[in-house]
């Protein structure tokens, strides 16, 4: 009876909280420059600055601010789209700090209308520019910068002259710090081209970034002649399966400038051999052309039919025009007969992977001509198209035909994947083609689902929604898990990775205890199952399967827990998580432990992690008067000559992360660091034995850091340098007669000479670094070096 009142509490808060993305109006899959664009339009509309006789504009802009602010950051949505404003309770008070109505209508998001500029975030720049072959010119720019608003009707006016030659891009660091710092850019604007990542150092005008790009474009105009036009047109790869667009040029110079040339060339490349000929020129470029019948203009020649009468007049000398009229030309995608899709979706191997696009009738291929350009863009995989008019039963049995048009990868090693974000642009399209073809991902339908559940392979399975945003993220991870992880891992490497579509196999995920989306289940070959909540990337995937494998946190029940807990050795320290497996913060917290358990575990074997389900034990955990999720217990060593409590609490105030735990758990560990008062002065300085010396104070942030590392360093040094720590809120006398001036301040005294007390100032350690402190330890006292 007690689960009504809860069940009744849960939905009562879920129904209060606000919901972030009906507050800008926009899609739960909404990308950054669709939330900014939303963001915009009401900030301009609700901003207290245009509503000053409302009393409540302030509190009602600070909700839509903090909406905005927890939105466009990847962690904060991360935590939003699993747990609601509940997930953000730790340490996130945003919202209050929003600019003026004028910034927000003059600077903010200031490339956001500008369809031919690509605004990247982290996870884009890694799949879009760092992964990729394409050429980028990228600006990287600080909306609170004034150089860079400058700047920005000229970065419009070039990306509008070199749109389609080659991919430009901005990057917003005021939002996005980390990816700045990761390109090393430390000053905005920065124009860095890519994939040599050269920073640009001219002036800011378009005819300068024009001739930047210009001299490091590798594109291919042929120069064509009697001498090379047959060798070219029939003979030679891969010119001579592909079509032309030939240049003719006349004594009016009616044909391309040979930058513009250039340019259709670079958005050509792959597709179409751009080639020219000087008509003027006696002897062989003039015989051509009047072979060709041609003396000036620009022409479309279909593959192996460069002939008298088979051109297409071009009337254009603009090279995105030519281009669009070019794709427009191109051979249309296969079809995929019926015979021929029933074996893909039932092959185990193949000789090259396929992609087929599902459309709902051919209608729809006339909407998307950008995908003619497809076959040239990817080698080594097949490209059709599938109408879904004609194979009606197949395509409601594995897509949803609200989704179509969307495209199907069928891998070289059997098993398919389909793409669920199904972006429309053919760029977007070939980068999911090329990683889906390598992948280890396959889409899993119910009958491959209990054949991967039930065999004696480890598999993870990720259950996902296909309208939850991180689910599409965990989704791009797990594409990409097998390229970015050490294949020498044999777990790693023999690890199969399966998706379920929980909208359309909804018996299959509830049978499975899915509760929310994504959840990841790993099956190992003993039979047991492992749960991961929520989108983590690949290293955080990658610790998941080691912590399944070779758990540090041990799974207690009440019989365990008696036995290795409540009659644990004396020189024992027990850590305990009891939570219950429904609970969001639990599973926000059940890797953070994992982690802290195994940095724990390496620094003391004494110290041991554990957690008990109280939702399997829910008896034993009333028993021990616990009373909300997830709740950590120290049960503290008994060997220790101070008397201690039973166990303590991990503070209500403290984040759940492995950071804060391990400074928790170490400030609970019986120290071999000394407590120094007035002490100090005999204690250290007139010792003949190497001391180190932590002078703190507890308000101190930097001395909070650094004081589970200066536990490490002195078991370390044990038997070999003593350690000791002054509080000097406790003792500033003993501080101020040592001159410390800053806190954490550390000093190695390395014993007195000729029986003379020591200066106060030994010798100052400017690091906070475990390894280097020993390092300037070793360099200082020789005898020891050797020992450590």
């Amino acid at each position: 009876m007690k689960l009504i009142p809860l069940l009744v509490c849960l939905i009562v808060h879920a129904l209060c909280e606000e919901d972030y993305y009906k507050m800008l109006g926009v899609e739960r899959d909404a990308d950054d420059r669709t939330i900014r664009k939303a963001f915009k339009k009401v900030a301009l509309l609700k901003h207290p600055d245009k509503n000053k006789d409302d009393p409540s504009a302030h509190a009602e802009f600070v909700k839509i601010n903090k909406a905005y602010e927890v939105l466009k950051d990847e962690e904060l949505r991360k935590k939003y789209d699993q747990f609601g404003e509940k997930g953000l309770e730790d340490g996130f008070q945003g919202g209050n700090n929003y600019q003026s109505w004028q910034f927000y209508n003059d600077n903010f998001g200031i490339y956001d209308d500008d369809q031919e500029i690509v605004t990247l975030n982290r996870a884009d720049f890694q799949r879009l520019v760092t992964d990729s072959d394409d050429i980028w010119f990228i600006n990287f720019y600080s909306t609170y910068c004034s150089h860079c608003h400058q700047l920005a009707p000229t970065w419009r006016k070039f990306a509008s002259e070199m749109e389609g030659a080659i991919r430009i891009g901005a990057v917003n660091c005021a939002e996005d710090p980390m990816l700045c710092q990761s390109q090393r850019v430390g000053a905005y604007p920065s124009l860095v081209f890519y994939p040599t990542g050269e920073f640009y150092n001219g002036a800011r005008e378009v005819d300068n970034l024009v001739d930047f790009v210009m001299t490091r474009l590798k594109s291919e105009v042929l120069h064509l002649d009697n001498d090379n036009f047959e060798a070219l047109s029939h003979d030679w790869e891969p010119y001579n399966s592909r079509p032309w667009v030939i240049d003719f040029c006349d004594e009016m110079e009616a044909c391309l400038t040979g930058n513009n040339r250039r340019k259709l060339a670079a958005m050509l490349d792959s597709l179409v051999n751009v080639g020219t000929i000087d008509c003027t020129r006696e002897g062989g470029s003039k015989k051509l052309c009047d072979e060709l019948g041609k003396l000036d203009g620009i022409a479309f020649y279909p593959a192996g039919r460069i002939n008298k009468g088979e051109e297409i007049v071009l009337e254009s000398l603009d090279p995105r025009e030519i281009t669009e009229k070019c794709v427009g030309l191109l051979d249309g995608l296969d079809e995929i007969e019926e015979k021929e899709l029933d074996e893909l979706f039932v092959a185990t191997e193949s000789e090259f992977a396929t992609a087929a696009w599902f459309i709902k009738d051919k209608n729809t291929l006339n909407e998307y001509k950008d995908y003619r350009r497809l076959p040239g863009m990817i080698n080594d995989i097949k490209i059709g198209y599938v109408d879904c008019s004609s194979n009606p039963e197949v395509c409601n049995h594995h897509l949803d035909e609200s989704k179509l048009p969307q495209f199907v990868v069928f891998k070289p090693t059997g098993g398919f994947e389909i793409d669920y974000v199904n972006k429309k642009g053919f760029r977007d399209v070939a980068v999911f083609i090329k990683e889906s073809a390598v992948s280890p991902l396959h889409a899993l339908d119910e009958h491959k689902y209990y054949e991967a559940v039930n065999n004696k392979e480890m598999w993870i399975v990720d259950y996902f929604a296909p309208w939850c945003p991180p689910c599409m993220r965990l989704m791009g991870e797990y594409r990409r898990f097998h390229a970015t992880v050490d294949q020498s891992d044999e777990n790693i490497a023999k690890v199969n990775i399966g998706s379920v579509d929980c909208q359309k196999y909804r018996d299959i995920c509830q049978n499975a205890g899915v509760q929310s989306y994504p959840t990841s289940i790993l099956y190992t070959n003993d039979g047991k199952q492992h749960r991961m909540v929520g989108f983590h990337g690949v290293q955080a995937v990658v610790d998941f399967i080691d912590n399944a494998l070779n758990p540090a946190v041990d799974e207690l029940t009440p019989e365990i827990f008696t036995e290795i807990v409540t009659n644990r050795a004396d020189d024992e320290t027990w850590v305990v998580d009891f939570f219950a497996p429904w609970c969001g913060p639990c599973q926000q917290l059940a890797p953070e432990l994992q982690k802290a358990a195994r940095n724990l575990r390496a620094y003391d074997s004494r110290v041991k992690i554990g957690s008990v389900d109280c939702q399997a034990h829910s008896e034993f955990c009333r028993k021990q008067m616990v009373a909300s999720y997830p709740l950590i217990r120290l049960y503290p060593a008994k060997s220790t000559k101070i008397k201690r409590a039973v166990h303590y609490e991990y503070p209500q105030n403290m984040w759940r992360n492995a950071d804060s735990i391990e400074r928790w758990v170490f400030g609970m560990l019986p120290s071999i660091v000394s407590n120094l008062g007035n002490d100090y002065w005999t204690t250290v300085l007139d010792s003949d034995e190497p001391w180190m010396v932590d002078f703190f104070a507890p308000w101190c942030g930097h001395c909070v850091q650094f004081a589970p590392v200066y536990e490490q360093i002195a078991k370390e040094l044990e038997g070999k340098v003593k350690l000791a720590k002054v509080d000097c809120d406790q003792w500033p006398g003993v501080c101020q007669g040592a001159q410390v001036r800053a806190y954490p301040t550390v000093r190695l005294y390395t014993g007195r000479k000729n029986n003379e007390r020591q200066n106060v100032h030994g010798i100052t350690i400017q690091s906070q670094d475990k390894n280097m402190i020993l390092n300037i330890i070793s360099q200082q006292l020789p005898k020891i070096r050797d020992e450590l």
